[in-house]
Parts: structure tokens; sequence; C-alpha cells
């Protein structure tokens, strides 16, 4: 059975949720067997975003908690996180995400770990990384919305897979039946944040 990983850009996910007028509280174990569908093997689901530190943001680290712990409760989903840092005009820096999910990816791919990496991004970054992976005798698959798909991305995948069809057809399992976002997102509390890629 072919086996599959599948890496989520969470805040760029979180924000395309938004974007398409989509519900953000989701359950990342069912979107990922959405995702690798029922003749494929889901191996592992690696979630990437961002962390306040509980030094410098207290507060917000302890408002985000629930988030982060709903996600430690999630079957078969390793949590990365990258780092905030303040910037001198006031405001707050992704540091990190990026590096983590590209690295995660071919080590994985190197490994052996998946036949197949499903990759939840818009970023036309990761384009370069795709490529990667294909050469190391792996498929790739990307999932974006209609209304935004990166060329980049299109063209270094093997398969497009639309997410607005797979969210309708699997909303009741992706999507809990909570009206309330009470799992705090991360994204939403941090707000706007300005990625940056460390090489």
């Amino acid at each position: 059975m072919e086996r599959v990983c599948v890496f989520i850009d969470g805040s760029n996910f979180y924000f395309a949720l938004k974007r398409n007028n989509r519900v953000t509280r989701v359950d990342y174990y069912q979107l990922s067997l959405a995702l690798a569908g029922p003749d494929r093997q889901l191996m592992r689901t690696y979630y990437y975003n961002v962390a306040y530190d509980k030094n410098l943001y207290p507060e917000k680290a302890k408002a985000q908690q629930s988030f982060l712990d709903s996600l430690d409760r999630t079957p078969y989903l390793e949590l990365r996180l990258g780092r905030l840092i303040p910037t001198s005009d006031g405001g707050i820096q992704e540091r990190g995400v990026d590096v983590l999910m590209a690295s995660d990816m071919v080590y994985h791919g190197a490994r052996n770990s998946y036949d197949t990496a499903i990759v939840v991004t818009e970023d036309g970054d990761y384009s370069v990384v795709l490529d990667l992976i294909k050469e190391l005798g792996k498929h790739v698959e990307i999932t974006t919305f209609q209304d935004s798909q990166s060329r980049e991305l299109i063209r270094a995948a093997d398969l497009r897979i639309p997410m607005d069809p797979l969210l309708n057809q699997y909303a009741t399992k992706i999507f809990p039946p909570d009206t309330e976002d009470s799992r705090g997102n991360l994204a939403e509390r941090i707000g706007s944040v300005q990625k940056t890629f460390v090489k």
C-alpha cells in the first residue's frame, strides 16, 4: 500500500481558510485521512507553525496553549514549531518554520518514510523543495484553494488536489460540530506575522 506523509503549513492554511470563508477549527487527523484517501496508508502528519515565547509574551502564550494541546492530542501528528522574535518597530516576526518544513520533507523522503508527500501550502517558495523530493524518487502532491494557485507549486508537483471539493465532501469530519473556535487558533492569536525564510 502506498505510504503517505502530510506536511501542513499551518499559518498559510489558516489564512487560506479565512479567505475562503471556511471554519478554521479543523480536525487535522481527519483532514490528513481525507487527503490520503481510502486506498493509501497515512503514515504521519507534520504540522508547522510558530509559538509565543512564554517569557516574552506570557499572556499570549497562555492563550494559545489550548490549540497546541489539541495538536498534541491529534493521532499521528508531529507538531513542529518555529519561533517569534520581536522587531524594532514593535511587531513580531516568524522565524524557522520554512526551514523546518523544507528540511523535514527532504529528510523523511531520503529516509524512505513515505512514497508520496502531500503538501498543504500556497507558498511558491516550496517548489524547489518539491523538485528535490521528486529527485529522491518520491511523488509530490499539493492541495490548494481555487482562488490561489501558485504556478511554481503546480509546475513542481506531480498532482494537485483541489481543496474546496475535498472540504465539501468530508466537511462533517474535518470541521468538528462546534460553533466556537475553542481551540484558540494559533495563527489568529498571532495576527499578521511577517514570514522570514532563514537559510
